[in-house]
């Protein structure tokens, strides 16, 4: 469900939806070729992730409880061959209080996700890093 501006969209997920799906629905429904991210809400089966810059790759770890989306925040830009790329970082708090966090590969909507999406005035793009392994934002182009 999403209401929108032009520029701006208020997007609401349900219980059960799986994050990842929803947003590259979401991006092509509308195509959006450039945005920023945040939300709130609720999670479950969170999928997070950590960059060893050392080795250049993520360790990516399963947390299966339930949580309280404390923060989510991120961009979308178009990889190398048009593909859309979410770029999105989490905190997630769990029923004692305790928050884990880190790069979110996907998550199961618990309640509900509420995300906030402001769309970029021209696409964004990124470009492998060799230096990193990183696909970083191109902001020349």
């Amino acid at each position: 469900i999403s209401m929108f501006d032009g520029y701006n969209y208020t997007v609401r997920l349900s219980k059960g939806e799986h994050l990842t799906k929803a947003l590259q629905d979401f991006f092509a429904a509308n195509d959006i070729e450039g945005a920023a991210i945040s939300g709130v809400g609720g999670a479950t089966e969170l999928e997070l992730g950590f960059y060893d810059l050392q080795v250049k790759e993520y360790r990516w770890k399963t947390f299966t409880d339930v949580y309280e989306i404390t923060g989510l925040l991120g961009t979308i830009a178009l990889d190398e061959f048009g593909k859309p790329m979410f770029h999105l970082h989490g905190t997630f708090s769990d029923a004692d209080y305790r928050v884990v966090g880190g790069h979110v590969k996907d998550f199961v909507v618990g309640g509900t996700c509420e995300l906030f999406v402001h769309r970029t005035y021209r696409p964004l793009h990124r470009k492998h890093d060799n230096e990193t392994g990183l696909n970083l934002l191109d902001l020349h182009d």
